[in-house]
C-alpha cells in the first residue's frame, strides 16, 4: 500500500515494520521504483507496536498523518491490543485511518473490532457496491476517524 501511496503522489509515505523485515521492505520499493513515482518520498522505519517511538520519528514533514493505512495486521490476538494502542497515539484528530484485513478468527476478530470501535467511529467499506469489487466476507476495508472523546 505505500508503494501505490507514492504512485498516487502522496508528499511522504512511511512505511513500517519491525526491524527484521526493512532490508525485504527496502528491496521492494529499489525493484518496484519508476520514474512516475517519487521514489525520495518512501521511507522505511521499524515501527514496534509494544514500544512505539513518536511519530515525530516517523513522520519529518508532520505531527500528524494525513492517512495511516494498514494492511492485513490482525492475526494474532496478542498483537491486537499493542497495534490498537499505536494506532490511537499515532492518529490525530484530522487523520484519516484505512485498515484493510481478513478475519481469521472469531475471537481475534470481535476483539479487533471493538477496540477499533472504541477508539474510532468506523465506516465499513462496501466494496462492491461503491466501486464493484466483489471480495469473501472475510475480508474487511475500514476508514476510520478518532472519536472526538479518544484525543
Amino acid at each position: 500500500m505505500g508503494i501505490c501511496s507514492s504512485v498516487l503522489d502522496a508528499k511522504e509515505v512511511v512505511m513500517t515494520d519491525l526491524e527484521y523485515a526493512l532490508p525485504l521492505m527496502e528491496e521492494n520499493v529499489s525493484r518496484n521504483y519508476n520514474k512516475d513515482m517519487n521514489h525520495q518520498s518512501i521511507k522505511c522505519k521499524a515501527c514496534d507496536w509494544y514500544k512505539p517511538q513518536p511519530i515525530s520519528e516517523l513522520c519529518e514533514n508532520s505531527d500528524e498523518p494525513d492517512v495511516i493505512l494498514v494492511a492485513d495486521c490482525v492475526w494474532l490476538s496478542h498483537l491486537i491490543s499493542p497495534l490498537i494502542r499505536t494506532l490511537k497515539t499515532y492518529a490525530g484528530a484530522s487523520t484519516k485511518v484505512i485498515i484493510t484485513y481478513q478475519q481469521r478468527g472469531k475471537d481475534a476478530h470481535e476483539e479487533f473490532m471493538q477496540g477499533v470501535h472504541d477508539i474510532f467511529d468506523v465506516k465499513i467499506i462496501d466494496t462492491e457496491n461503491s466501486v464493484g469489487l466483489a471480495k469473501p466476507d472475510v475480508f474487511y476495508v475500514l476508514e476510520c476517524r478518532k472519536k472526538k472523546s479518544s484525543t
